[in-house]
């Protein structure tokens, strides 16, 4: 059946993205065996998104557009930052999966949006409202109530989303298309994953040349790519204000995954940590909807 409605498509295309994000995700990473580290998981997904979007944009006529960005110094320099804060995000996210925490993961990409507020206020200086304060606020008592439970913080559940928002801030500051953004800073983290790819190769520790685990290392580059393909092609169809809601299907999955597929222990602590996280949520997103309809009235 073709869809001819390009919202329709977009909303597919992004529920597709999110899907595989929060669902298949932490099941592929959990595939490599156990002595592959998460940091050479890493490097190669860096390279090899880097050849694979290499060649989607060669085959989309998007090269020149790719080598005036690099020319551009203040450009280059803010996607390095950029690539630099992503790569720590999809270092977290592996290490969080390889070590039984996707649900402290899935925590944490809930935390995104707010996390977003946090950091346009410290480091952007944006003014926030009232109900903005009172659901960083929340995230706070959640993050307290984590340490109270556990005698340690929640590391991964604030850096994951903390990265997160320093990647989108520095990206505000850069005027160009999400995927040739996203091939440019993977470009310029490439010689430090090249550098430890070989340092690891030549010293005996690096698993590329197994079968099994190279394999998986190599499609790891299609898996960064095909939905991040589709999320860009999703954000040009669809408002990015419908999109802001798909996105709380990628942790949901993944919390699922983590609970009935691997087993994680969602205990009393964890379930009020995520239920605060979720009335924050639900207080900014009903906030911004009343927003929109006055604005319509």
């Amino acid at each position: 059946m073709q869809i001819k409605d390009e919202a329709t498509k977009g909303f597919i295309l992004a529920v597709l993205a999110f899907v595989i994000w929060g669902g298949f995700y932490p099941i592929y990473f959990k595939q490599f065996d156990e002595f592959v580290g998460a940091w050479e998981i890493l490097i190669h997904r860096i390279i090899w998104s880097s050849i694979f979007m290499a060649i989607f944009l060669y085959f989309t006529h998007h090269f020149d557009e790719i080598k005036v960005l690099l020319l551009q110094k203040r450009t280059r320099n803010l996607l390095f930052l950029s690539g630099f804060m992503i790569s720590l995000n999809w270092g977290i996210y592996i290490y969080a999966v390889d070590n039984g925490k996707i649900l402290e993961a899935s925590l944490g990409y809930f935390m995104n949006p707010l996390m977003n507020i946090l950091v346009g206020f410290l480091i952007f200086k944006e003014r926030v409202n009232f109900i903005g304060k009172i659901a960083v606020g929340i995230v706070f008592l959640a993050v307290a109530i984590q340490f109270y439970a556990y005698a340690a913080l929640p590391v991964i559940a604030i850096v994951l989303p903390l990265s997160f928002a320093v990647y989108i801030g520095v990206r505000k500051f850069v005027n160009v298309k999400a995927l040739n953004g996203l091939f440019v800073e993977t470009l310029l983290i490439l010689p430090l994953a090249l550098a430890y790819f070989f340092y690891i190769q030549t010293n005996d520790m690096g698993h590329f040349t197994q079968p099994k685990n190279g394999a998986l290392l190599i499609v790891s580059g299609i898996v960064t790519i095909v939905p991040l393909v589709m999320f860009n092609a999703a954000t040009t169809r669809m408002k990015l204000s419908s999109l802001a809601y798909v996105q709380y299907l990628s942790p949901s999955i993944s919390m699922f995954v983590a609970v009935f597929v691997y087993g994680e222990s969602l205990d009393i602590y964890k379930i009020i940590s995520f239920s605060l996280i979720w009335f924050a949520i639900f207080l900014v997103s009903s906030q911004n909807l009343i927003i929109k309809f006055k604005r319509k009235i």
